[in-house]
C-alpha cells in the first residue's frame, strides 16, 4: 500500500521520543532535535529517482525501489537513533548495511565499507559507513531505500522531514544567539581548536573529545555572547576565589537572572580554565577513567552538577561521534 507523505510524517512524529513532541524554550532542546536527524551524505545529489525508471543495465523499464545519490567513497550517516540491524553483502547491492530507526529500516547498499557491527546502536549523524561502487553499480554512489513496517516508501519523504525538523530547530536556535554569527563552519571551529584540546589532554588526561564537544555545545559552536565578548567557551561561572581576586566577569541571564560568568583575555585561556575546573575535588570521579574514555568523563561530569540539561551527556556525545572527535584522544594517548 502506499503512503502519502502527510501519512508517513505523521507516524514520524508518533514515533518521536516524548520529549521532542512538546514545544519547549530551552536551548538544550532545540538543540537536541536539532542534532536528531541528519542527512545521509553532507551533500545530497540524486542521481536516479524512487519510482518507475528505464533500467541502466537493460534498458527495460523497471521499478527503482530507493534513491541513487552521488557519493564518490565518502562518509555515510545515519539519518536517526537506532541500531545496526544487519550486515552483508551480495551480488546486487554489494556491500550494505540496514539500520533499524523504531519502525523504520533503512539500507545502505553499494558501500566500499561498513565501520558498525550487528547490534550496535547508533546516532543521527555518527558516520556508519564509506560509500563505495560493490555489487550491481554503473559507478560509485550511494543506494538508499527504506520500508516503514513491510511497505517501501520514497526515502525523499524521509529527507524532507529531516529537512521541517532542521529548519524549525534551527529557527529556534536563532534566538538564544546574537545576529553575529561566526564565518567558520562547525568543522573549522573543531579544527581550529583541536590542537589546544590535545595538549590539554597530554598535559592534565583530560579527553580532547570532551574538551571540544562541551566547547562546542556550551558557546553555541562560538555564537554565543559569553563566548564573543567574554571568551568564555564552556559556562564556567564565578567562583568566590574568582571574583575575590579581582578577575573580571559579565553578567547573563542563566539558571537565574544577571549571573556572574568569568571572562578570560583569550579562548587559550578559557581551555586552559577548564581544564583546571576539572581538576577540582568536585570531578574526582572522572579521573577514574582513562582519557579514551569519553563516555564514562561526560557522565562523571553531568552526575558532578556541570550542567542541568537532562541529556547533556547525548548532546555531548552526538558531537563526538558525528565529527568522530575521539580521534583525537587517539591521537593524544599515541603522542
Amino acid at each position: 500500500m502506499k503512503r502519502t507523505i502527510i501519512s508517513v510524517f505523521y507516524v514520524l512524529f508518533c514515533i518521536l521520543p516524548a520529549s521532542s513532541q512538546k514545544v519547549q524554550g530551552d536551548k538544550a532542546f532545540w538543540l537536541s532535535k536539532y542534532m536528531s536527524v541528519s542527512y545521509p551524505l553532507s551533500d545530497i545529489h540524486i542521481t536516479s529517482s524512487y519510482g518507475s525508471r528505464k533500467n541502466p543495465f537493460t534498458g527495460e523499464k523497471s521499478f527503482h525501489s530507493g534513491l541513487d545519490l552521488r557519493a564518490d567513497h565518502i562518509p555515510v550517516m545515519a539519518m536517526f537513533d537506532g541500531r545496526c540491524e544487519q550486515v552483508g553483502y551480495d551480488d546486487i547491492s554489494g556491500k550494505f548495511v540496514k539500520l533499524r530507526h523504531g519502525e523504520y529500516t533503512i539500507s545502505y547498499c553499494h558501500l566500499s565499507k561498513v565501520v558498525v557491527k550487528e547490534g550496535d546502536e547508533v546516532l543521527a549523524g555518527e558516520t556508519v559507513a564509506v560509500s563505495g561502487n560493490t555489487g550491481r553499480a554503473t559507478g560509485p554512489h550511494l543506494h538508499v531505500s527504506c520500508k516503514h513496517l513491510e511497505d517501501r516508501i520514497n526515502p525523499y519523504t524521509l529527507f524532507i522531514y529531516i529537512r521541517e525538523v532542521r529548519a524549525e530547530a534551527a529557527k529556534a536556535l536563532s534566538t538564544f544567539q546574537s545576529s553575529v554569527v561566526p564565518s567558520i563552519s562547525q568543522v573549522e571551529f573543531l579544527q581550529r581548536y583541536a590542537v589546544a584540546a590535545m595538549e590539554q589532554q597530554k598535559k592534565y588526561g583530560i579527553p580532547s573529545s570532551v574538551i571540544l564537544s562541551q566547547m562546542a555545545y556550551e558557546s553555541g559552536w562560538g555564537t554565543s555572547k559569553l563566548a564573543r565578548e567574554g571568551n568564555n567557551y564552556f559556562g564556567i561561572k564565578c567562583s568566590s576565589s574568582w571574583l575575590a581576586n579581582g578577575k573580571p566577569y559579565s553578567l547573563h541571564n542563566d539558571d537565574r537572572p544577571n549571573e556572574k560568568f568569568c571572562n578570560y583575555a583569550s579562548v587559550e585561556e578559557s581551555i586552559e580554565h577548564h581544564s583546571l575546573f576539572l581538576l577540582g575535588k568536585r570531578y574526582q570521579r572522572c579521573w577514574n577513567y582513562p582519557p579514551t574514555d569519553y563516555h564514562h568523563w561526560l557522565v562523571e561530569i553531568k552526575r558532578a552538577g556541570y550542567a542541568t540539561a537532562r541529556n547533556y551527556v547525548s548532546l555531548c556525545e552526538r558531537i563526538i561521534k558525528q565529527y568522530q572527535l575521539y580521534k583525537y584522544d587517539q591521537m593524544a594517548s599515541s603522542l
